[in-house]
């Protein structure tokens, strides 16, 4: 009788997982169910859709001596755990009634009535204790026992005869502890699987914090005493993140904001705490939106903090912050390589500024958008990769928007070249072959910045022999004068008509090669030898400069 019984509640429990894995796949439902919305409304909803799921239990449960064996407990506590009190009364008062009504005349049906009302109570007061700490299965099995051993008081004490109540209860009792605790440790895993997906979240929080670092980079560079470019890079967060608010601050004041009105002093507390330990903080919101909470983080220029970054998020006694407190942090190293650039005034030669300029503005949004779709693919595929390559993307762009110097030594441009390779490598799996030939001496020479790896770029996105077989080769040498660098591909070479505008010094249309060349001449003169060859076997760009740079830099 027992291995029938616990035959049948695994059945009802497969069931109930399966329900389980698809509300989880309904938009409408993922952000109530992550735990992002608590407004009341939704926790009703939720009270519903459980309650519901609870009064199926009923309908596939089992008869056994004139009662219905079943898995209500699981729903029923699941609607608090996930939904909170309210939830959990609501599933446990709809189902606990509909018990009754299932069979008013049944020996058990008040006792299981009344006791699937206390699976909703005992569900919501797990929603308290959990909230402060966090949840495991052997917690998950506790509540069951819990559960069950209720309902079996309940029975002892309600149902009539009391020797009919005792023979049902030495009959189910530990059939259902033992299945219905399986059950509900199934059930909250699929609907925590929200939560744990959280390297996929993270990697699209990290794509987003790009995006929205790239639309706001041309209001940063006037630095953080610049309110107007501030308060556009704080609507542009706003626009960006729904449902999350902005605001910047200096030292000693909040100096923009989109979304709501901090006032100017005292400084916010996340704030001023995020500025004194140099580290991203979190704290409830005091508002009068108790459902939300508050993150800051330091905003950096020259290795000081110069002021801080505040998101106000949406939020919830179980939220998991991991993927809002990512977002702020990349964001603020962002911003923190942008203001620097502003901070740090350089008197540059506008026409060099220029060149220079049009090409960063040139690699950024080609390469950013390339390495965000690969970033996306592998989202999918391999999370831990995303999570790496995101944060050698970052790295890259780190270290081109903060270029402040008009030569870098070569060790720093082939990191960069490095960086570029490893996005692309992740791109094009398998298929990208790079041979080396570097000198042992990788300071002698200083270049100007963003040299190598345009050609670098060009070499990889042009010179392939298929699309899976890439080969590129990077020769420098250096002799006691001079450098001599070339790149060579084995692609199908350069097309007549590209190679006529790169020699054609008006051509607004080809800005890789051609700014590298063009900037390498304005720097150097007739110093740099600078040559394309092209055959229908590859191409190999190639120059050469004097390994100790002129006394007049491009930068001033």
């Amino acid at each position: 009788m027992q291995n029938s019984l616990s035959f049948s509640l695994i059945l009802n429990i497969s069931l109930l997982v399966l329900v389980a894995t698809i509300l989880t796949e309904v938009k409408p439902l993922r952000m109530i169910l992550k735990r992002q919305d608590r407004s009341v409304r939704n926790q009703l909803l939720l009270g519903l859709i459980f309650g519901l799921l609870s009064i199926s239990g009923t309908y596939t449960g089992i008869a056994v001596q004139g009662a219905v064996v079943n898995t209500r407990v699981v729903s029923t506590v699941a609607a608090g755990l996930v939904g909170g009190p309210i939830s959990g009364v609501c599933a446990g008062l709809l189902s606990g009634v509909h018990r009754y009504l299932y069979d008013p005349h049944g020996f058990t049906s008040l006792a299981c009535a009344v006791g699937t009302f206390c699976f909703g109570v005992i569900g919501a007061l797990g929603f308290r204790i959990y909230s402060r700490r966090r949840r495991d299965t052997v917690d998950l099995v506790l509540l069951t026992v819990t559960a069950e051993l209720v309902q079996c008081v309940l029975i002892l004490a309600l149902a009539h005869p009391f020797s009919a109540a005792v023979e049902l209860e030495h009959t189910i009792l530990l059939p259902k502890m033992l299945v219905n605790s399986v059950g509900l440790i199934s059930f909250m895993h699929i609907l925590d699987r929200l939560n744990r997906d959280l390297t996929l979240e993270l990697a699209e929080q990290q794509a987003l914090a790009l995006l929205i670092a790239q639309e706001c980079l041309p209001y940063l560079r006037g630095g953080i005493s610049n309110r107007v470019g501030l308060q556009r890079a704080a609507d542009i967060v706003r626009a960006k993140l729904p449902g999350f608010c902005t605001a910047f601050t200096d030292r000693e004041r909040v100096l923009a904001a989109s979304g709501f009105s901090p006032a100017e002093t005292p400084l916010p507390v996340p704030a001023a705490e995020a500025m004194a330990r140099s580290c991203t903080v979190s704290s409830p919101s005091h508002s009068d939106t108790p459902a939300r909470a508050v993150l800051a983080a330091p905003l950096r220029a020259d290795d000081k903090v110069i002021g801080s970054l505040i998101l106000s998020v949406p939020a919830g006694p179980n939220l998991i912050l991991d993927a809002d407190v990512r977002t702020i942090e990349s964001l603020s190293q962002f911003f923190s390589a942008m203001l620097e650039l502003g901070e740090t005034e350089h008197q540059i030669a506008l026409r060099k500024q220029a060149e220079f300029r049009a090409l960063q503005s040139q690699i950024n949004p080609h390469f950013l958008f390339n390495a965000l779709n690969t970033i996306s693919a592998l989202c999918l595929t391999d999370p831990d990769r995303a999570c790496d390559t995101i944060l050698v993307l970052a790295r890259y762009f780190r270290q081109t928007l903060t270029i402040n110097e008009p030569f870098v030594p070569l060790e720093q441009e082939l990191s960069n070249v490095d960086n570029y390779l490893l996005l692309t490598e992740a791109r094009f799996e398998g298929a990208l072959h790079v041979e080396r030939q570097l000198p042992d001496d990788l300071h002698a020479l200083r270049l100007p910045p963003l040299i190598l790896q345009p050609i670098v770029e060009n070499a990889v996105r042009h010179g392939f022999v298929s699309v899976d077989d890439r080969r590129v080769s990077l020769s420098i040498r250096q002799d006691d004068e001079r450098a001599y660098i070339r790149v060579s591909d084995q692609g199908p070479g350069f097309p007549p008509e590209v190679l006529r505008r790169l020699e054609d010094p008006n051509d607004p249309t080809y800005t890789g090669l051609f700014n590298v060349r063009k900037r390498l001449r304005s720097i150097y003169g007739s110093q740099c030898v600078f040559t394309i060859s092209s055959t229908p076997q590859g191409s190999t760009v190639s120059f050469s400069i004097p390994l100790v740079p002129p006394q007049t830099p491009e930068f001033h």
